[in-house]
């Protein structure tokens, strides 16, 4: 399937998910993040959710982790649009919203990305070899391009993957993971 076929497919079935199905599934996702072994995680980079578009509910994920991690260090990006690039920032108790929609921390010294050992990544879908559909702008593939092949990448998707995405590019980092509401893949 192209990326933009799959794009398209993916936002309409979350579209479709009601809300009760929703906290159903959000609560079945942090069932699986709770199966695996989170002891090599220290600096946590996150994401907020987009409730305008049924994304999973990542704080519920992250109010966990940081229960289980007592020192964990979370993060949450900031996109400049202007010169394409996205920043991981410490958490904060104040946010602010972008031009997206999307929320983000405030501005403040951004991690060094070599310290994020771990990522939950935000996605519309993936595929069966760790292949993530985003929205397309290329924000995380250009954030990991650079980072050590041992950075955990974890996508959260309320869905099973497709079989394949057949024009993925060099540029594409794949995640090393995904969790669903059924499931735990490791690439």
């Amino acid at each position: 399937m192209l990326k933009s076929e799959a794009r398209t497919f993916f936002l309409n079935k979350r579209k479709s998910l009601s809300p009760q199905e929703l906290l159903k599934w959000d609560d079945l996702l942090l069932i699986q993040l709770q199966k695996m072994d989170w002891t090599q995680t220290h600096v946590l980079g996150s994401f907020f959710p987009m409730e305008h578009q049924n994304e999973p509910n990542s704080l519920l994920l992250t109010d966990y982790l940081n229960f289980l991690i007592p020192d964990l260090k979370l993060g949450y990006p900031i996109v400049d649009s202007t010169h394409h690039t996205m920043h991981f920032f410490p958490a904060t108790e104040n946010t602010t919203t972008n031009t997206w929609g999307i929320v983000e921390p405030i501005k403040s010294m951004p991690i060094n990305p070599s310290q994020i050992d771990t990522f939950l990544v935000p996605l519309l879908g993936f595929d069966v070899t760790g292949q993530r559909i985003g929205f397309g702008k290329g924000y995380y593939d250009k954030y990991f391009e650079n980072l050590a092949s041992s950075t955990l990448r974890i996508g959260i998707s309320y869905f099973e993957p497709i079989e394949a995405i057949i024009d993925t590019h060099q540029f594409d980092v794949p995640l090393t993971h995904c969790i669903t509401p059924w499931k735990i893949y490791e690439f």
